[in-house]
Formats: C-alpha cells, sequence, structure tokens
C-alpha cells in the first residue's frame, strides 16, 4: 500500500491531499466573509451535527452500532461527534467537498474519522473506481468518507460548494458589501452639485474638489457643517443612494439564500420570503436545504461503515416538530389516540419515563375497537344491574 506523509505523523495506513482552488474573485470583500453566508454556513452545519442518529435494519429494528458513537460522542482522540459533523458539512458547505480519513484498527474495526483541512484533497476516476490523491500518496475510496455539496457535472467524483455554483450572485454581493462599507467611510448621502454665481477657473473647482473631499468626504466629516461663501449654492442631485443599497443588498441576501437552500428568514432578512408561519418556514428549511445533505451523510456512512443490512438515519423531526408548546399539542393527539405510548411522548419532550406508560393505549373516545371501549351499558350488564332501575 502506498503510504503519505500524514502516515508517518499521525501513523495511519492511508493519507490524503488538498484541492487548491482558484479565487474566482477580485472584490475588496471575501464573499465567505458575508453575514449572510456566515450565517447560511453556520445554521445547516450546527442542524446536522444536532440531529439524533441511530443505525437499524431494514425493518427499522435498531442495531448497537460503534458508528453512533463516532457520530454523537468522539470522532476521535481530540474532536467530539458534534464538532466533526458540523467541521464536514462547513467545509463542503464553504469549499464544495468535506473530506476525512477512516481509521481501522487490526481487525478492521473504525475508531477515527479525522477531517482533512479544505484544499489539500483531489479525486481522480479511473476503471478501479474512485481514488483520492495528498502529496503523492493514493487512497482507496473505503478510506475516506466524502460529504459533496452541489455536483460538479465536468467531474463526478467531485463537488462544488455554492459560492462556486453562483459565482456573480456572491461577487455581487461582495461588491455591495465594500460600496457600502465606501459609502460609510466618505459620510456620502448622495451626489451634491456646488454652484457659484460667477465664472470659475479650473485651479478653483479643483481646490473646492479637494477640499470637500478632505473635509466632508470621510466618516467624520458627515457632521461637519458645510461653509459656502460668495454666494454658492450646494444640492443634492441624488437622494436615492443609500435606499438602493439597501434594497439591492436584500435582493441579494435572497439570492444568497437560493443557494444555500434556506428561507430568507432564518437569515435574519425579514419579507424576504412568501411563508407565513414559523412551521411553514422550518418545513421549507428542512425539505428544501436539509434533507439534501441528510441523504448524504446517510449514503456515504452506510456505504463505507455498515455491513450489509444496516442503515444509518438521521432523525429531522426535531426540526419539524416546532416550540414546546406545538410539541406538547401533537404528542397529546398521538398518545390519546393510542398511536405512541406516553413514554415514548415523554422521551421526545426531553421528559423521564414513568412507571406503566410503555404501551399504546387509546384512550381518546371512539378511537379503539368495540372490544376495547365499553358502554354505560355494558358497565350496567356486568354489574348484573338494570340500567334503568333507581
Amino acid at each position: 500500500m502506498r503510504v503519505g506523509f500524514l502516515s508517518r505523523i499521525l501513523g495511519f495506513q492511508s493519507a490524503v491531499v488538498v484541492y487548491a482552488q482558484p479565487n474566482q474573485f477580485t472584490t475588496s470583500v471575501d464573499p465567505y466573509e458575508i453575514p449572510a453566508v456566515v450565517r447560511a454556513t453556520q445554521l445547516i452545519s450546527t442542524d446536522i451535527a444536532r440531529l439524533p442518529v441511530r443505525v437499524e435494519t431494514e425493518d427499522g429494528t435498531p442495531v448497537d452500532s460503534p458508528v453512533v458513537g463516532l457520530l454523537t460522542r468522539e470522532a476521535s482522540r481530540w474532536q467530539t461527534g458534534f464538532d466533526f459533523r458540523r467541521y464536514l458539512t462547513a467545509q463542503a458547505l464553504s469549499s464544495g467537498n468535506g473530506i476525512a480519513l477512516i481509521r481501522r484498527d487490526n481487525q478492521g474495526e473504525v475508531v477515527e474519522l479525522t477531517p482533512i483541512a479544505a484544499g489539500m484533497t483531489t479525486a481522480l476516476i479511473d476503471d478501479d473506481g474512485v481514488h483520492y490523491k495528498i502529496a503523492g500518496a493514493m487512497l482507496e475510496a473505503d478510506q475516506v468518507i466524502h460529504i459533496g455539496c452541489y455536483p460538479n457535472i465536468r467531474n463526478p467524483a467531485w463537488y462544488r460548494s455554492p459560492v462556486d455554483a453562483c459565482t456573480a450572485a456572491f461577487a455581487l454581493a461582495a461588491d455591495e458589501n465594500a460600496a457600502h462599507a465606501g459609502l460609510i467611510k466618505t459620510g456620502s448621502t448622495g451626489k451634491i452639485s456646488i454652484s457659484h454665481p460667477g465664472a470659475m477657473s479650473d485651479q478653483t473647482v479643483e481646490a473646492i474638489r479637494d477640499a470637500w473631499k478632505n473635509i466632508h468626504a470621510t466618516a467624520e466629516g458627515a457632521s461637519r457643517p458645510l461653509i459656502l461663501r460668495e454666494g454658492m449654492k450646494a444640492e443634492k442631485l441624488s437622494s436615492e443612494t443609500s435606499t438602493t443599497m439597501i434594497e439591492s443588498r436584500r435582493f441579494s441576501i435572497q439570492e444568497i439564500a437560493r443557494a444555500f437552500g434556506v428561507p430568507p428568514e432564518l437569515l435574519y432578512q425579514q419579507g424576504g420570503g412568501a411563508l407565513t408561519s414559523q412551521a411553514e418556514t422550518m418545513r421549507a428549511y428542512t425539505e428544501g436545504g436539509i434533507l439534501q445533505w441528510v441523504r448524504a451523510w446517510e449514503a456515504e456512512f452506510t456505504r463505507k461503515l455498515l455491513p450489509p443490512g444496516q442503515f444509518l438515519k438521521f432523525d429531522v423531526d426535531a426540526l419539524l416538530l416546532g416550540n414546546f408548546v406545538d410539541k406538547a399539542d401533537a404528542f397529546q393527539k398521538v398518545v390519546m389516540s393510542g398511536i405512541m405510548a406516553p413514554n415514548e411522548a415523554r422521551v421526545r419532550l426531553g421528559l423521564p419515563p414513568l412507571d406503566d406508560l410503555d404501551d399504546p393505549k387509546p384512550l381518546m373516545p371512539g378511537a379503539g375497537s368495540g372490544a376495547e371501549q365499553d358502554s354505560p351499558n355494558d358497565a350496567a350488564n356486568e354489574t348484573g344491574g338494570d340500567s334503568n332501575a333507581a
């Protein structure tokens, strides 16, 4: 087996290397530093990291698997399962590809999952499948966890980030941030025209322009009084600069939301979408944004870390149940109808189970069968009495 420098440093029998993504942007603001981008990345990666996970068979029977421990307790000697999931998802959102090494013991059992920094890996395809290259060393596909974002039609083994897939929209948002910062730094609220009743020489025009730039076209100069002499007048030619900039930035946030599959409301952009309630917003976010990541994690771990017949499952119900009042109301209905046992509902609400509440039992009138629900006449007959007796 070919061994790279990570084998000598970390004791791995495998290694990986970085994919260098060229900088496609020439703006003064890095698109990855735009607050809406940071928020979308943090939101998705943290939600993937906090979702409950389990391993089950095809018929839904739970399985006690060490993979669950890697994703919920310790992914490696230095990283928790939560941090591992959050980091790998954030890396995939930022660079398009989240890469981690699979470290196994002598019996072939997975003992650690170690993420590799963005920019260190490239994927190669040949007749034998996909290989991952780092500094001349090659890894087989079953030695690497690979979480991808958007498919790259030019390379089926590699993926693109939202920023790479929507370059123009993110470049515009970066330019808007830079332009807005420039307005703040110069104290500008629009274009100003200064007129003089008499003729002015070129030297006088330049002197007035330089004086305006030095005194008023700064953040501190915005509050300085404007003093004009010799009958000069100042007139604002445009007062819509700030308003137009704000509206443009709102539109850019909506574009960023579309690229990440996140409703604008979750990026703190009020009025950005057509959703009328928190429940609708979370459902749109879960179905349009989170589920693609859930399926990517489930498929990759099921294929590479679990034996045939076992499947990794994420529980997305935590995102859809709403606040405590909504959850309590929903669980009350399913418990009363006998769909769920009271203790199941208590556990889902974060409460400890109680004695004798482990079995589902219809409690709502008419919810059960005739054999399960006694009528008043049946009760009277059981006691041998007459329902009409005094």
